[in-house]
């Protein structure tokens, strides 16, 4: 997959990656990754979005719990919505 960063300057840099890890201010991380590729072909081809970062072959059941994390999307717009990644807390 094809990623064009762009920074404060506005200067772009293309990147050719499996993944992009984006940290949050607040630490927390979303990860975007290529699609999965048995996806049916009625689906329209896109990215697959991750809260917390995603899964290793392998993992532990407590490395999944500490790098998951739920997914929230909040509509702005037709166009735009606000991904977040979160933590059901315990009362």
């Amino acid at each position: 997959m094809k990623v064009t960063a762009k920074n404060e300057n506005g200067t772009i840099q293309q990147l050719e990656v499996s993944s992009l890890i984006i940290t949050l201010d607040n630490g927390e991380t979303i990860e975007i990754s290529d699609e999965n590729k048995n996806r049916p072909g009625e689906i329209p081809e896109g990215v697959t979005v991750w809260g917390g970062k995603m899964p290793e072959e392998g993992a532990t059941l407590d490395e999944l719990k500490n790098t998951t994390r739920g997914l929230g999307v909040y509509p702005l717009a037709a166009n735009m919505v606000h991904i977040f990644p979160y933590t059901l807390r315990k009362s």
